[in-house]
């Protein structure tokens, strides 16, 4: 199956994955591949062979859009796991993890 015809499952479904592959890459040792390429570039680069991110001509064909919605819904994949499972791993609701993800993020921005 060509990687631009899958299914908007599978294409979400792969978009997760290569998200994590991205988060996995960012805490790579950079002397890994001395001169080589950026991990994290080579693995988000990925999004563009699954279809997650496409770059289209819109139908007048006078302005280019961009479609990032798979990499969305693969993202979303992503981010509701790791709710659950830490909801599940603290024994609270999922509202309190997206509370404390959200106050964690405003003092890291502070």
């Amino acid at each position: 199956m060509d990687e631009h015809t899958l299914d908007p499952e599978e294409r979400l479904r792969r978009a997760g994955h290569v998200i994590l592959d991205g988060v996995v890459a960012a805490e790579a040792d950079p002397d890994v591949l001395p001169g080589g390429p950026n991990p994290v570039e080579l693995a988000f680069g990925h999004l563009l062979e699954i279809g997650a991110v496409e770059l289209k001509m819109d139908e007048d064909g006078d302005e280019l859009e961009l479609d990032i919605s798979p990499l969305m819904g693969g993202v979303m994949l992503v981010v509701r796991r790791l709710v659950a499972e830490l909801a599940a791993r603290d024994r609270v609701d999922p509202e309190s993890v997206v509370m404390s993800v959200r106050a964690a993020i405003d003092q890291a921005a502070g």
